[in-house]
């Protein structure tokens, strides 16, 4: 019976997958829109967009381009798109298709994209909540990362040689002090940046992933020196030194 079941639902995903594969083949243009300047959040835009067909364009005669029952434009040549600007149309909910013309005179029309716009204050409304999400997660992540580092460098264990565990996240040399410690997982990760908070220093650093080698030399030179010479003593010192021990000296 459990044989049965797995094999008639593997039969019906791959006659989904093959009614899906059918449907696209069917469709030879889509619609594209592109936003050129603007605001956009899944279906929910703003400004000024483009808006073009997909497909081969030597096969395309003529394209007209639609908003709900309204003609955009129509384009007889290459490459066939249109820009507009939501801000010339009623906010609320559009249907943007397009009615291509091919050389052999058939008349195919394109599935509807369906779009959002949005007039300027709600624009704005969505712009500041983005900022408002944006901003919670940068002060979250700021404010971890000084919780976090702010008993780090009592937190740092050695092991039994006295080098420092970093962990699987590897360790970081501070740009500002150069003694490495073990990455963190608070660290703040911008655009292709890694900020973390020297536990030496205390310095909100730039850092980057330090290879075994460049951790080693940087433990090495954080070191303070112990192996300190004896004091050099003066002729006086020697003399009045050796005077002292003559008065335990057995005649």
């Amino acid at each position: 019976m459990k044989k049965r079941l797995f094999l008639f639902v593997v039969a019906a995903l791959v006659l989904t997958l093959n009614v899906g594969v059918a449907a696209a083949q069917s469709e030879p243009f889509t619609l594209r829109l592109v936003r050129d300047w603007g605001y956009g959040n899944g279906a929910d835009i703003n400004g000024r967009m483009t808006l073009s067909v997909k497909g081969d364009e030597a096969k395309i005669k003529q394209v007209t381009f639609r908003i709900d029952d309204s003609v955009m434009a129509t384009v007889s040549a290459a490459p066939f798109k249109v820009q507009f600007d939501t801000n010339n149309f009623k906010p609320g909910i559009h249907r943007l298709t397009g009615e291509v013309t091919t050389t052999t005179g058939e008349t195919v029309f394109t599935a509807a994209l369906v779009s959002n716009f949005l007039d300027k204050s709600e624009t704005n409304q969505s712009l500041l909540k983005t900022l408002l999400i944006i901003g919670g997660v940068l002060l979250f992540s700021v404010g971890g990362q000084l919780l976090v580092q702010k008993k780090a460098r009592n937190a740092i264990k050695y092991d039994e040689n006295g080098h420092i565990q970093y962990g699987p996240l590897g360790g970081a040399i501070c740009s500002n002090c150069k003694q490495p410690f073990p990455r963190s997982l608070l660290g703040i990760n911008l655009v292709g940046v890694r900020m973390e908070r020297c536990p030496h220093c205390g310095k909100l650093v730039q850092t980057r992933r330090a290879t075994p080698a460049q951790l080693e030399e940087a433990e090495r030179n954080s070191r303070p020196v112990t192996d300190e010479q004896p004091p050099v003593q003066t002729e006086l010192q020697e003399t009045k030194s050796s005077y002292e021990d003559s008065k335990f000296t057995d005649l």
